[in-house]
């Protein structure tokens, strides 16, 4: 039988629940050192990829419809809409920022697409933001949050869609020509 890491099941327990495991944790640094052994592991046990980022790892898996991810896109998406409309870097704001819990939920509420999130786990925002902490997305010291470095996987995410959709939109008008 395999021999894994002492860290392993605290490894496997984080990834299955969700969570991404961030550099500089001692965890980033053993899955990246034992990469083909978590790859073949999380393939073969859960049928789980694991995708290693250079500053975060995380599990992702075509069979599963994660309503938690679609709703954290669109507060990343509205959030960085209103930051920009402030006239604010909304990326190095996001990437490098704090926000304080109150002033982020009362300027998601003022948007005119707060009908959006409002269906949605943002709806109730002090919990939406419990969970996703929970996930190792945000930091929170305080009343105050920011986001860790996983949060560049929905930026990434994000830019794909809009790529398809200008793709789309191109291609249409092509097409009426």
């Amino acid at each position: 039988m395999r021999e894994y890491p002492s860290e392993h099941n605290k490894i496997v327990s984080e990834l299955l629940d969700g969570k991404f495991i961030i550099s500089p944790s001692p965890l980033f640094y053993t899955i990246q050192e034992l990469e083909d052994d978590y790859t073949e592991f999380f393939i073969k046990s859960f049928n789980f990829k694991l995708n290693i980022e250079a500053e975060f790892t995380y599990l992702s898996s075509n069979e599963v419809t994660e309503k938690r991810t679609r709703d954290f896109t669109l507060f990343l998406a509205i959030l960085s809409r209103e930051l920009d409309y402030s006239g604010k870097n909304f990326r190095d704001k996001i990437e490098l920022g704090s926000f304080d819990i109150d002033e982020t939920e009362e300027l998601l509420r003022q948007s005119s697409k707060w009908e959006i999130l409002e269906k949605t786990t943002v709806s109730d925002f002090e919990k939406f933001i419990k969970t996703w902490r929970s996930k190792n997305l945000m930091i929170i010291d305080g009343n105050k949050f920011k986001f860790t470095k996983a949060v560049k996987l929905f930026f990434s995410f994000a830019m794909e869609i809009a790529e398809e959709k200008l793709k789309e939109k191109t291609d249409e008008e092509k097409a009426n020509a």
